[in-house]
């Protein structure tokens, strides 16, 4: 805030100075102080001399005494308006010319509103562009005036444009910013580090990460200690992918200093706001980085020691939501809303948190309005792509066919496995519609079952709850109606209840079909997740058969990461199920009581992303024990790999390859199938 203090002072009319520099305690008398040399042209040379050797405020007190021995001198005007200038004045500058102000003055005071834009803050947000705007207006108009002079002053059209240069970046017209460094750079110059810092800038908001980093580092060649730059260079690597050197870059910075400082006349202590902005990117780092335990670690105590401060709850609240707190990450970004109602940041995070709790309508009416304040932010242009898919249609597509043999006389055989449904625009906030097909065969003894399934139903979404209804028809070996409702509520951010019951259910085996048998089913699940790392579920379902069967069934799961990093993760999930029959000999795989136990690792790993673009691998292997009464156990197990290749924010395919080992009635079964998914929003 330097140059906003003596632009203040050297504002100040002439006058005023004069009065001042009368009154400042005297020079040391010698010849060039003697009464006889205090004429205005000797007291206009003195200053003059004392400008050439760099003495600035000497310069000006010779110069405002010539002053008021010559109010009128041209002479002294101009010199006293350079030696302002030189202070980086260029108001007082033109207060001291009274009225006549060439370009160059001109473009510095357009440089200076550039500088007031920047770091002066206003309490509206609709005009906290205002300064910036006006400092554009003035620098395109002098760059006119510049370029069609003559002759045209090379140096005067360099710095207007660099200036100008920073004034679109400061005001988020980033393509402009930089095709006015371009600009510059095809003239032959080279871009100052704050210039090419702002160039840097532009570049990452318009996902040029690559290129901004390697201007960051310029910058930082220059000046290793450029805060600004430090952490364009973070963001820049985050966007790389490049985690080992982002977590390097904050971590350095989070280590330098310390929480107070001293400062002052008397040199006191007092906080160091630079050291917790540290502290808050190197959790960051964590959260971009699909690390929310290790960013939860590091924020919580930070932002529970500053409970007022709202960029910290903020902050708190978007690492709440990475470890799928959803409902506390919203509780503290409306405390931090509430602190800072006029914060864009903290805004664009509300908005952000109103989609994930399905408060669809409040998030789109917040992003309608942030985008009349902050239209070239990168954070409000996701936003604005999340309310356009929200209010899309979408298509899910799945195929699997398999492979298999052995398992008995009661196995499956080959299966041929399809369903694609598709979901319509919402219908007001909360509802849509959609239509499924299904086509289901399997070759058990060298003849094919088949059931086709087609209908419809709607789905309500709600915060906590969402609601499922649905008919349909069967053809195939049984012909008949079928339905089903499902209903899932998470009343905190650790548990969850879902209720499912269906006539003429899915599962109902091909081969009970092929027998003229249906099965309808009931089953309710529970889920405890601690975090995003850790969770526990129980299910139980009652499956009755029209022959009178009834089968239930018990699974168990536990889920936990025992590895975690920026682009791998490692779970391990043992699972216990258990099921029993009432019927015996019945026409299908029907095991009077059985039981398995097995453990799953799970290994995920992104391979690479591009922002919302991204293509990952996951490795699923299952082993363990089956035992089936009258028949003994068995090792069982299965090894599943698959990719999903995110193409863009509305498109993704998920495919991959399974090969299982199963045992039925005391015979092994071998299978191998492929498999193929497609989301599509359109």
């Amino acid at each position: 805030m330097q140059f906003l203090l003596m632009a203040a002072i050297f504002s100040l009319p002439v006058a005023a100075l004069a009065e001042s520099a009368a009154t400042a305690t005297p020079a040391p008398a010698d010849a060039s102080t003697s009464p006889s040399a205090d004429s205005a042209g000797a007291l206009l040379e003195r200053g003059r001399a004392a400008f050439r050797d760099g003495d600035h405020y000497t310069a000006l007190r010779y110069l405002v005494r010539a002053r008021a021995l010559a109010p009128d001198n041209v002479h002294i005007r101009r010199a006293i308006a350079d030696v302002i200038m030189e202070l980086n004045a260029p108001y007082g500058a033109a207060a001291a010319l009274e009225g006549d102000i060439d370009i160059g003055i001109r473009s510095r005071q357009a440089a200076l509103k550039v500088r007031w834009g920047e770091h002066v803050e206003t309490s509206d947000p609709r005009h906290r562009f205002d300064a910036t705007d006006t400092a554009i207006a003035d620098l395109q108009s002098l760059l006119d005036e510049a370029e069609n002079a003559t002759p045209r002053d090379r140096g005067l059209i360099t710095r207007l444009r660099r200036d100008l240069t920073l004034a679109l970046r400061d005001r988020e017209r980033w393509q402009d910013a930089l095709a006015q460094a371009e600009i510059l750079q095809a003239a032959g110059d080279t871009l100052p580090p704050y210039v090419r810092e702002a160039q840097a800038d532009a570049m990452l908001a318009l996902r040029h990460p690559a290129r901004a980093l390697a201007a960051y580092d310029e910058v930082l060649a220059a000046d290793p200690h450029d805060r600004n730059a430090r952490v364009g260079k973070f963001y820049a690597e985050i966007e790389l992918e490049d985690f080992e050197a982002a977590f390097a870059t904050a971590d350095t910075l989070a280590a330098e200093a310390s929480a107070w400082r001293r400062g002052g006349v008397d040199g006191r202590e007092m906080q160091n706001s630079e050291w917790l902005d540290n502290q808050v990117l190197a959790a960051q780092a964590r959260r971009y980085g699909d690390m929310p335990a290790e960013a939860w670690r590091r924020i919580a105590p930070i932002a529970d020691a500053a409970p007022a401060a709202a960029w910290l709850r903020a902050e708190k609240g978007e690492a709440a939501a990475a470890r799928d707190w959803p409902r506390l990450g919203h509780e503290e970004l409306l405390i931090a809303r509430s602190l800072a109602p006029d914060d864009v940041g903290i805004r664009l995070d509300t908005a952000d948190s109103l989609m994930r709790r399905r408060y669809w309508r409040a998030a789109e009416a917040e992003v309608q309005t942030l985008a009349t304040l902050v239209p070239g932010n990168t954070h409000l242009w996701r936003l604005q792509r999340d309310i356009d898919t929200y209010h899309q249609a979408e298509l899910r597509l799945q195929v699997q066919p398999k492979l298999a043999h052995g398992g008995g006389p009661d196995a499956d055989g080959d299966e041929q496995n399809a369903v694609a449904r598709l979901y319509s625009p919402p219908l007001g906030e909360r509802w849509r519609i959609f239509g499924e097909a299904a086509h289901n065969t399997s070759r058990p003894t060298n003849k094919t079952l088949t059931r086709n399934r087609a209908g419809g139903g709607v789905e309500g979404r709600w915060p906590d709850v969402t609601l499922e209804a649905a008919a349909w028809s069967n053809s195939g070996e049984l012909d008949q109606g079928g339905g089903g409702v499902n209903l899932n509520w998470q009343p905190d951010d650790h548990w969850s209840f879902e209720w499912n019951a269906q006539r003429y259910t899915l599962d109902t085996p091909l081969r009970a079909l092929e027998a003229g048998v249906r099965a309808d089913s009931a089953a309710f699940s529970t889920l405890y997740a601690w975090h995003e790392s850790r969770a526990l579920s129980a299910a139980v379902t009652a499956i009755n058969f029209t022959d009178g069967n009834r089968r239930r069934q018990l699974l168990l799961e536990f889920g936990t990461k025992v590895y975690d990093s920026p682009k791998l993760d490692i779970f391990l999930r043992p699972e216990l199920y258990a099921s029993r029959n009432s019927l015996l000999d019945a026409p299908y795989f029907n095991p009077r009581r059985d039981a398995s136990l097995t453990v799953g690792v799970d290994i995920q790993h992104r391979i690479w992303r591009r922002y919302e673009c991204s293509l990952s691998q996951r490795l699923q292997l299952n082993a363990g024990r089956y035992w089936q009464r009258d028949h003994g156990s068995g090792t069982i197990g299965s090894a599943t790999y698959s990719q999903i290749w995110r193409v863009d924010p509305r498109s993704e395919v998920n495919y991959g390859i399974e090969a299982a080992r199963r045992l039925y009635d005391g015979n092994y079964e071998y299978s191998w199938s492929v498999f193929l998914g497609f989301d599509q929003r359109f």
